[in-house]
């Protein structure tokens, strides 16, 4: 996952700020701004910098967003490893500009550029792996995870009311988990994390009721694009995160099967009457969720507006120059109000014992 906080942002500037540097000096490159040009000044490339820290390598190049990525445990390290790591990933990005695609991440077109720049084996061989006895942290977050999975299998009960209360159940135990841990504090380490899903040429009603459904799990979504695609990023804590992206998943499969049921029941046909329905699905949903609500206690509902509050400022944070936008299509009340009793009966049900790359059926309609 994509790390933010105050010290970290601190951090991603001080190295564009070397890259920058980099490039002037040791490159021969012009920069302005947040871009450099090529030798011949004919085109711009982004400097774009993000810390992550769910990655076992120091640091990675991605073509696809002209996105240079480095280590959380790089701010511990000595200035020489920093920038022999931040050469290394800028000799990919200059490779990708020169060559193009190339069939390995190092191969000789690489070890040219960093010929040419005049960087040693020091530069080559700088993107190393972390142990992975440095990722305990995240593996121990899933206990959390798997814990309400569990929790939220009990809302497949015929019993209306200890499904709802299962429902309530699980968010209490993300509320509590939030709570406990230093997301609520005012400090510079307070960390929020992002995770991109869902990519894809272009945005749908799909993704959009998805989008929907996904923020009643206590993360922010913004929409973003990249390297001639649309995706999802989640922003929240890395446990929401989790049960967020794997929710997403669940629900990107299910989504067309309730739409395949719903046209048995009802004459239901073409693009508009699918993407009503498919926001129809998200608006009952939601609805639902906001009913029970009435089941928290003042605590709880207090504690909400201050998770609410922190997602707003970290979305501020993560994204400063974010702008809003709406979307108009044209609309199948029909459809759409089909979608809404649809999802006012939707429970969510994850398959307890895999990761989201199946494809279990895991989505009932009671």
């Amino acid at each position: 996952m994509f790390i933010y906080s105050k010290r970290i942002i601190r951090f991603s500037h001080e190295i564009k700020e070397s890259i920058k540097n980099i490039l002037r000096t040791e490159v021969r490159l012009k920069c302005a701004g947040e871009r450099f040009y090529n030798r011949s000044q004919t085109h711009s490339y982004p400097i774009n910098v993000v810390i992550y820290n769910n990655k076992s390598m120091l640091g990675y190049f991605d073509a696809n967003l002209y996105e240079l990525g480095f280590h959380e445990s790089l701010m511990h390290s000595s200035k020489n490893q920093l920038h022999n790591i931040i050469r290394h990933e800028l000799a990919h990005y200059i490779t990708f500009i020169t060559y193009g695609p190339t069939e390995q991440p190092h191969a000789a077109e690489f070890k040219k550029i960093c010929q040419q720049m005049g960087w040693d084996e020091n530069v080559y061989k700088a993107s190393t792996h972390l142990d992975p006895e440095q990722l305990v942290a995240e593996i121990k977050e899933s206990a959390v995870f798997r814990k309400v999975k569990k929790i939220m299998a009990l809302t497949t009960s015929r019993h209306e009311n200890e499904a709802e209360q299962a429902m309530i159940k699980s968010q209490q135990i993300l509320l509590k988990h939030n709570l406990e841990s230093k997301y609520i504090e005012n400090d510079e380490d307070e960390k929020i994390f992002m995770q991109r899903i869902m990519k894809q040429k272009k945005e749908t009603a799909k993704m959009r009721a998805i989008a929907t459904i996904l923020k009643t799990f206590f993360v922010s979504i913004v929409y973003n694009r990249g390297g001639g695609f649309t995706y999802l990023e989640i922003l929240g804590t890395a446990i929401n995160i989790e049960i967020a992206e794997y929710v997403a998943h669940i629900l990107d499969t299910e989504l067309e099967n309730l739409w395949n049921q719903a046209q048995k029941h009802a004459d239901l046909k073409g693009t508009i009457a699918k993407n009503s329905f498919f926001l129809g699905i998200a608006k009952g949903y939601c609805n639902k969720i906001q009913a029970l609500k009435k089941e928290y206690t003042s605590d709880i509902v207090n504690a909400l507006v201050v998770l609410e509050k922190k997602l707003i400022n970290a979305q501020d944070m993560v994204y400063p120059r974010l702008s809003s936008k709406t979307s108009s299509a044209n609309y199948c009340p029909a459809s759409s109000a089909l979608g809404e009793k649809m999802g006012k009966q939707l429970t969510i049900n994850p398959a307890i014992n895999q990761r989201p790359t199946t494809s279990t059926r895991t989505l009932e309609i009671n």
